[in-house]
């Protein structure tokens, strides 16, 4: 404020409304500037024009080093266009010297109005720490789940597999005892019963272990795994796969690899239960900034925007969230649906 006399009329209307406050005038650029260096205060209060300092000036300057702060314009007269200007840049309000008996009130609403912006701030930033809390919680938590489903495939490949090999031997064994003995015909086609339902179970065995963690992944990579996947699926569906890896030998971080092993998984069975298509194609590439899988249908597709958001669709948002990459869709009905997840490398993977 310029004008001492103004200035000490608003500190009496001020106390005369009951507000108990501690205040510093500021007659010029250079004891504003003094001012602001000091935390502590709740609400500016800026005439239009000091000598050689606007309330514009001002305004961009509590805003740029406390933005908390409440900041009303008190002046002598204004035009309408500069007040819509100066709220539409921040400004909490602007009183007419004419108009006094409205500051206390409009002191009062613009503090409120700051500490309940500043606790939203406060909550959102909170909030945004426990996601990325939770979201590495949950990164832990899938990769002691992959790590448990490995160990327990190798149990059921190393362990049950062998043994129900042996049972094959053993079996084979019976029949060349019984070639001597009565009845052997029935007691061999029984054999090849008994025989037929190893086999059986043997290859149950191998899909399982292989659905909990394919042994593909670890001992020859992700694009050797896709592959695998790709030509497994399409047996099943009779949906046509056509998977383009940009490079045969593409290697990853093995958690990115399952992450986008088990994401695969998914789309492709969300393909054979809602997508109604005859073929998919899938890409995968790779640069020296980021691996990109592309998996485009060419079934019924959906409006993107009036469909909710599946668990499965939340699911692969979450899992690429957790290898630090991203997870879109691009569907509009009759046109089919394109999936695309990005996953940024950093310098360890890269190498």
């Amino acid at each position: 404020e310029a004008n001492p006399d103004d200035a000490m009329l608003i500190q009496t209307l001020l106390r005369r409304s009951g507000m108990k406050f501690e205040s510093v005038t500021a007659s010029d650029e250079e004891e504003f500037l003094s001012a602001v260096k000091h935390d502590g205060y709740d609400v500016v209060l800026a005439d239009n024009a000091l000598p050689q300092y606007s309330s514009i000036e001002a305004l961009k300057l509590i805003r740029t080093t406390n933005p908390s702060v409440a900041f009303i314009l008190v002046t002598g007269t204004v035009s309408e266009e500069f007040a819509v200007s100066i709220i539409q840049q921040g400004a909490d309000d602007y009183i007419l010297k004419t108009n006094l008996t409205r500051l206390p009130a409009a002191i009062k609403n613009a503090i409120e109005k700051k500490r309940i912006q500043l606790e939203k701030e406060r909550s959102q930033q909170e909030l945004k720490q426990l996601n990325a809390e939770l979201r590495t919680v949950s990164a832990h938590l899938e990769k002691i789940r992959e790590e448990e489903q490995a160990r327990i495939a190798r149990e059921i490949h190393d362990q049950i597999g062998q043994q129900l090999t042996g049972l094959k031997m053993d079996i084979s064994w019976l029949r060349r005892m019984t070639n001597n003995h009565a009845e052997q015909t029935a007691i061999l086609n029984k054999l090849d019963e008994i025989s037929g339902n190893l086999d059986e179970t043997v290859k149950t065995v191998r899909k399982v272990a292989s659905d909990l963690r394919p042994s593909l992944l670890d001992d020859f990579g992700l694009v050797d795994a896709l592959d695998w996947h790709s030509r497994e699926f399409a047996q099943r569906s009779g949906i046509q796969v056509d998977l383009k890896p940009g490079d045969k030998d593409i290697t990853v971080d093995p958690d990115i690899a399952i992450g986008i092993f088990r994401i695969y998984q998914e789309v492709l069975i969300n393909v054979a239960r809602h997508a109604e298509a005859g073929r998919v194609e899938t890409s995968l590439a790779k640069n020296t900034e980021e691996i990109t899988l592309i998996i485009a249908d060419n079934g019924k597709g959906f409006d993107t925007l009036q469909k909710k958001k599946t668990l499965g669709l939340l699911g692969m948002k979450e899992r690429a969230q957790m290898i630090g990459g991203s997870f879109s869709i691009n569907s509009k009905p009759g046109a089919g649906t394109t999936v695309i997840i990005r996953v940024p490398l950093n310098k360890s993977t890269k190498s």
